[in-house]
């Protein structure tokens, strides 16, 4: 096919899952192509993570538990990409398209979580891994929020908004019901919406009570949803997206971690 030039396949709708598996299987082929360009090769993992978001959103939860040692291999390659120093978060941000935000911002999310966690501790990969999976799983328990209003343009009514706020209980208590999850990755399902300032949700932790993971996963969460196009704005760039957080959203974050994670996405 590369030798032909071809640039697009068409998978029939009920064959994704075997494509999807497919493709995973012969990952290590494909990032370690020299045919392929380094952007190509991180445009392929991202798309194959991407994909494997969607079908765990879309298909019966059990499958979570029989399909997480696929979550964890994707995991483990994207950390093998370097994160703080390659292209990879810019060719992820690149790809996300409204009609798959939901896949596209959790893989995101991943990729920026794991970046700042690897360039401010010493972590084994296993540890990582824990929180990347937390990370990918952030949003998992949307998949009980009608779509009418996750897609809603506009500001949410105060009901709408009360029914958003609960997909961090029901993707915690889902997963935890599983147990396949670490308690790391469980807390970053439940936690990743708390404010240092106390004013967060569900449990309205403020200050240390939040765990450094979840804190970190607040700022991925926050800055991959202000700098991606939705159907009711415009994507903002870094430096508006950073600004809103310092500023507007004040109080809401870890400073410290949150000054890192911008001087990371600048190069610096």
């Amino acid at each position: 096919m590369l030798e032909n030039n071809t640039e697009e396949i068409y998978v029939y709708s009920g064959e994704i899952s075997n494509y999807n598996q497919y493709v995973e299987s012969n990952i290590n082929t494909f990032l370690h192509d020299e045919k392929l360009t380094p952007i190509k090769r991180q445009e392929i993992l991202c798309n194959i993570s991407i994909n494997y978001m969607q079908e765990i959103f879309n298909t019966p939860s059990k499958y979570v538990k029989q399909n997480l040692d696929r979550c964890r291999l994707l995991i483990k390659h994207i950390l093998s990409e370097k994160l703080g120093t390659s292209t990879l978060l810019e060719t992820l941000g690149g790809l996300i398209q409204h009609s798959s935000y939901t896949y596209a911002h959790s893989v995101q999310v991943c990729s920026y979580t794991i970046a700042l966690h690897s360039l401010m501790f010493n972590l084994d990969e296993d540890e990582l891994i824990d929180i990347g999976v937390g990370a990918i799983f952030h949003d998992y328990g949307k998949i009980y929020i009608p779509t009418e209003i996750l897609d809603k343009p506009g500001n949410l009514e105060q009901l709408e908004f009360y029914e958003v706020k609960k997909h961090c209980e029901y993707g915690y208590d889902l997963l935890k019901m599983l147990d396949v999850f670490s308690p790391v990755s469980l807390d970053i399902v439940k936690h990743h919406h708390e404010k240092l300032n106390g004013r967060g949700y569900p449990d309205g932790l403020n200050g240390t009570d939040i765990s450094k993971s979840s804190r970190i996963a607040a700022i991925a969460d926050v800055y991959s949803a202000l700098t991606t196009k939705r159907a009711y704005r415009d994507a903002l760039d870094r430096e508006s997206a950073f600004e809103i957080m310092r500023n507007d959203m004040a109080g809401s974050f870890d400073v410290h971690y949150l000054s890192i994670f911008s001087a990371m996405l600048a190069g610096e």
